[in-house]
């Protein structure tokens, strides 16, 4: 999916077992969307409209789409993010409208290297359905596009899939970027077998200061090599970026951008997600009011020291509690956010044989 020209207060806990080694998770984000009707503000916001207001009319791709945040388009429901497409004809047969969804991370959570995994149902594609599980730079209003970078981790419903008559198998991965103030973009496909329609798949990028790969149930769809970002004026894939899912309706991309009857996928059209996840590979930062802190815990002895990620200008309160039945919490520690910061306490294995601890912001 490109584009032309353009807090929760408890945020890390942990449980801290008296004379076990505590590592940290590998898991450093994840929405499981278990909590209804709607999706946490905190973490989550909407594209609303045609792009016109933002001066991409069509959003930059001659998409036919409203998007809203109207429960009829956008909603939690059973453990999952359901974004509907829907048709509306009321104003006539040979004039239909359409109305969907697009909610993104920007200015919540923006991610820089690290592993992205969505585990995603989508409906029947034929023809002229869009979805798209993509990246954008968080610095996109400072820079605009593609100077911000974007990283579609997939999509589909091309217009040559469509003419090849496997739209609901071929998934699509591509990077776009700036070039010396020119457009640039890279991508490949990978064409299933079987239909991916109508049944769960996970979609997984790897990004790493090296290389991006993007996988659809382990089986690999395409790599960019970024290790050398000044070799191909790439430096955009080695800053933070912010998640975007979205179901266009025509559009560029889809190759239907006249006719609106062209569009033959049977509506009402669900994109469903079960879970996303964001693990840390070794490189991950993540950034934004929204932003898990990294919390890890390690004992030695009876020292426990804790460690998490902070941001400049916020204040975290470093709170413990001895048993896990206590109602009331003792702060340790009131810490100034600027960078990576370290609190050491004194946890005396006599007093209690577990420890609660939790940071606030």
């Amino acid at each position: 999916m490109s584009i032309a020209k353009k807090c929760a207060p408890v945020v890390a806990a942990g449980l801290l077992l008296l004379g076990t080694a505590v590592r940290a998770e590998v898991l450093v984000w994840n929405d499981e969307f278990d909590a209804g009707p709607t999706l946490d503000p905190v973490i989550w916001s909407y594209d609303l409209g045609d792009g016109c207001a933002s001066g991409i009319c069509g959003w930059g791709n001659a998409e036919f789409q409203l998007y809203t945040q109207d429960p009829a388009n956008v909603r939690v429901e059973g453990g999952e993010l359901i974004i509907t497409a829907l048709r509306d004809t009321s104003g006539g047969p040979s004039n239909p409208t359409f109305t969907s969804a697009r909610v993104k991370t920007k200015d919540k959570l923006a991610i820089r290297y690290g592993t992205i995994e969505a585990r995603i149902l989508l409906p029947d594609l034929a023809d002229g359905l869009w979805p798209a599980f993509w990246t954008l730079g968080q610095n996109i209003d400072s820079v605009g596009w593609p100077a911000c970078g974007e990283i579609d981790i997939f999509e589909m419903g091309s217009a040559g899939a469509i003419a090849e008559g496997v739209v609901n198998r071929r998934v699509a991965s591509t990077a776009h970027w700036d070039n010396d103030g020119e457009y640039a973009g890279y991508g490949l496909t990978y064409t299933s077998p079987t239909d991916l329609d109508g049944t769960y798949h996970v979609y997984r990028m790897e990004w790493t200061p090296d290389e991006i790969s993007t996988y659809i149930d382990g089986t690999w769809i395409w790599t960019i090599d970024i290790s050398d970002p000044a070799s191909f004026s790439g430096e955009e894939f080695h800053l933070p970026q912010f998640l975007l899912l979205n179901l266009a309706v025509g559009g560029t991309y889809t190759g239907i951008t006249g006719d609106r009857n062209d569009i033959s996928a049977p509506f009402p059209a669900e994109y469903r997600v079960d879970w996303i996840r964001v693990y840390d590979n070794g490189f991950t930062t993540l950034t934004g009011s929204g932003a898990p802190i990294g919390l890890s815990v390690n004992q030695v002895g009876s020292d426990v020291e804790l460690s998490f990620g902070t941001q400049a200008g916020l204040t975290y309160e470093v709170l413990t509690k001895a048993e896990l039945s206590e109602p009331s919490w003792t702060l340790l520690e009131v810490v100034e956010g600027d960078g990576t910061t370290k609190s050491v306490f004194d946890a005396v294995a006599s007093q209690a044989a577990f420890y609660t601890v939790e940071v606030q912001r």
